[in-house]
């Protein structure tokens, strides 16, 4: 049975986010899915246990639906959600939403689907040490 967890992250647009036509660029909204993502792999696995362990997240797949333009005056949510497994299937996939803190309006949604590869020889990590198994099951 898998359990759903949430994570949600406060965005503001910077300078740099924006594109010619005053709105954000496309390519910011996967930065930000990104950012997402992070919160909870730094929960289970955070980045440095994760290089002594010689695995990472690599992204598989990333897709997104722009609903309404981000522009400068807009401080945003995004609410990225997480299926648990209780057997790691190979894959992670993370569902994000960002959403307009004032008007509640939702700006963009997208998927993204993970999975973890050993640096030493780019295979699929198909087992995961036991204390970061324990740590992932064990979030909220």
């Amino acid at each position: 049975m898998q359990r759903k967890i949430t994570r949600t992250l406060s965005i503001i647009p910077e300078f740099r986010d924006f594109d010619m036509m005053g709105v954000v660029h496309n390519c910011v909204y996967f930065e930000w899915f990104e950012r997402g993502r992070l919160l909870f792999t730094e929960e289970f696995m955070p980045f440095d246990e994760a290089l002594k362990h010689s695995a990472v997240l690599v992204v598989r797949e990333n897709s997104c639906v722009y609903e309404y333009p981000v522009r400068s005056a807009d401080e945003l949510s995004l609410i990225t959600v997480h299926s648990l497994s209780e057997v790691y299937s190979g894959t992670l996939e993370f569902f994000h939403e960002l959403v307009n803190k004032k008007s509640k309006i939702s700006h963009a949604r997208g998927r993204s689907v993970c999975t973890l590869v050993d640096l030493r020889t780019g295979g699929l990590v198909r087992k995961w040490d036991e204390g970061v198994w324990t740590r992932y099951a064990a979030l909220k």
